[in-house]
């Protein structure tokens, strides 16, 4: 997807424009209030100040030639849903919306929303994961089943190769980045000769069961 529409700038809208605009994407935001809009203007493609319960709104701004719509607004579960069913019949090409609740995301579902997103819920699951497992600095569910995690080396890797230490074997799981004394100094699939060294953090992507072997035994 190239070009996306976000609908609703709220906090989360806000943030998601902005890094996507900032990632080279065609983004256009649409809100009922002038100010919002117009504070973010100058980092989006296009800004649109009316009411996106209104069809006419939508149709006018042009949104059917964006590959990706984001409903983000989380005050008003109506609008949402309404949005949601205008967009349906537009035929846009994938719709993604923000849902606030268990019951919000049941009817979107029902309604035929590609994709939601229940960013609560899911912050609370990422945070409660990282805490119960030790050493992980950070932890992400890609999908069921599959999710990356970076750790801080061990003192007991240090000096050794990725192929010495052989996590895919023990463990299942693969090694995709290396982290070494900063964040801009990421080594992206490091090969099985590159030598572990202190302060260095590894990220893996695997099984979430063989994710909490390797954090366990460490």
């Amino acid at each position: 997807m190239k070009s996306f529409c976000i609908i609703g700038l709220g906090r989360f809208g806000q943030t998601l424009a902005t890094s996507l605009a900032e990632s080279g994407y065609q983004v256009m935001v649409i809100d009922t209030e002038s100010d919002v809009v117009n504070a973010i203007a100058d980092t989006v493609t296009n800004a649109v100040v009316g009411d996106p319960t209104n069809e006419s709104v939508l149709k006018a701004s042009g949104i059917k030639d964006y590959d990706c719509v984001i409903i983000c607004i989380s005050r008003n579960i109506y609008d949402s849903i309404l949005i949601t069913l205008t967009l349906k019949d537009l035929g846009i090409k994938h719709i993604v919306v923000r849902a606030t609740s268990e019951q919000h995301m049941r009817i979107l579902e029902k309604i035929g929303a590609d994709e939601i997103v229940f960013p609560e819920r899911d912050m609370g699951e990422r945070i409660a994961k990282k805490l119960s497992m030790p050493n992980v600095r950070d932890y992400l569910e890609i999908y069921d089943g599959c999710s990356i995690a970076e750790i801080d080396v061990p003192d007991k890797w240090v000096g050794k190769t990725i192929a010495q230490v052989d996590v895919r074997k023990k463990y299942g799981l693969n090694i995709i980045s290396l982290r070494r004394g900063t964040e801009a100094n990421v080594i992206v699939s490091p090969s099985p000769d590159t030598v572990f060294e202190k302060f260095d953090a590894v990220t893996f992507m695997g099984n979430e069961d063989n994710i909490y072997k390797i954090t366990n035994s460490l």
